[in-house]
């Protein structure tokens, strides 16, 4: 060690002492990651779990979070995501059958705040549809280093997959929460929302999408989900080898 810094020191009274400069080589972008998708049926707490893991972020990791949602949901009012016992929170509205309206909106807000969002939140994915081009949406959100967090309905009125929660899923991987809710009837686990119009189960070829809350919607299990006009070949309906799923039976 002595020599070395003798000959430093040497070569500094020449005036021949070189500074090497090394250039930083370019770090890659980090990829994001899908931190959390809560993913179930209707009163299950979805948007509440979504909300306290926003809260919680923020407050004790220190995280600037953007919170978004689709403007077909207009249960929660505008520009805001709230839970069914009144937590809320600000959320930027984005078109459902064109999200990418998120970039320019996503932009002015860094600007605004001067510097980048480290979490994209969503609420009510559901009402993505799978063509909308949100599944890419968000794997470019991954790619560009943002962590993401989101929830949604599992299943539509019919019982069958709703929008882009299923591709989410797949991002989402282990990180997918399912939540639970309970049927009306019955108090079993209600995995379907039940569609209600003027008091009677809605019909199969009702609209996919009609906003509403408690007073058009409810949990219901397999042996309470009524679902008029929904038949599947080759299966008798009338059957006595237990229900089918969904069921196909007119309302009582």
């Amino acid at each position: 060690m002595l020599r070395v810094l003798n000959h430093l020191r040497t070569a500094a009274l020449c005036g021949c002492l070189v500074t090497l400069s090394l250039l930083e080589p370019e770090i890659p972008l980090a990829r994001g990651k899908f931190l959390r998708l809560f993913i179930g049926n209707m009163a299950s707490g979805k948007t509440r779990h979504l909300l306290t893991e926003i809260e919680t972020l923020r407050r004790y990791g220190n995280k600037k979070i953007a919170v978004f949602k689709p403007r077909t949901d207009t249960r929660s009012g505008m520009n805001t995501i709230r839970s069914r016992r009144g937590d809320e929170d600000i959320a930027e509205e984005i078109t459902a059958s064109d999200p990418s309206d998120l970039w320019p909106i996503l932009s002015a807000r860094e600007s605004e705040l001067g510097c980048k969002f480290e979490i994209i939140a969503f609420d009510e994915v559901q009402f993505f549809p799978r063509n909308s081009g949100f599944f890419q949406l968000v794997k470019h959100l991954l790619e560009q280093g943002y962590d993401v967090i989101g929830a949604g309905l599992a299943f539509d009125f019919r019982g069958e997959p709703f929008g882009s929660t299923p591709d989410l899923t797949l991002l989402a991987e282990d990180r997918c929460m399912w939540m639970t809710s309970y049927c009306t009837r019955c108090g079993q686990r209600a995995p379907y929302p039940q569609r209600i119009i003027n008091g009677e189960p809605a019909h199969y070829n009702s609209p996919q999408i009609l906003v509403g809350g408690d007073e058009t919607y409810e949990p219901r299990c397999d042996d309470h989900f009524i679902l008029p006009g929904r038949h599947y070949p080759g299966v008798d309906e009338t059957s006595s080898q237990g229900s089918i799923w969904p069921k196909t039976v007119e309302a009582n």
